[in-house]
């Protein structure tokens, strides 16, 4: 029994929590039957720098967005529950001191 069997088995009791927790459809994606254009992957492939995490081309390097997220895979990636994340107040304080000269 794999992934797709256990969430197919388990998704009707979950349904409600993650769909309130904006997880369904991310879950959802996972077991979707997706065709592979598998010479663009090797192509793309080609010009990622796992150091910078970026596509690095002639003209400079260029990094995946969150537009393109939404382009290839229809997550809500702007709602409000998706950025409370961003709105804490870091806890620490960083002491600094001026050194005069």
């Amino acid at each position: 029994m794999g992934w797709k069997d256990w969430f197919l088995r388990v998704s009707h009791s979950n349904e409600v929590q993650w769909g309130e927790r904006k997880l369904f459809q991310c879950i959802r994606l996972s077991i979707a039957d997706m065709h592979r254009n598998e010479s663009l992957l090797i192509a793309a492939s080609y010009f990622w720098s796992d150091t910078l995490n970026a596509f690095v081309f002639g003209h400079g390097p260029a990094s995946p967005t969150l537009a393109d997220v939404v382009m290839l895979t229809g997550l809500d990636v702007s709602s409000a529950d998706s950025t409370h994340f961003f709105d804490t107040k870091p806890s620490a304080k960083v002491e600094t001191h001026s050194i005069g000269g």
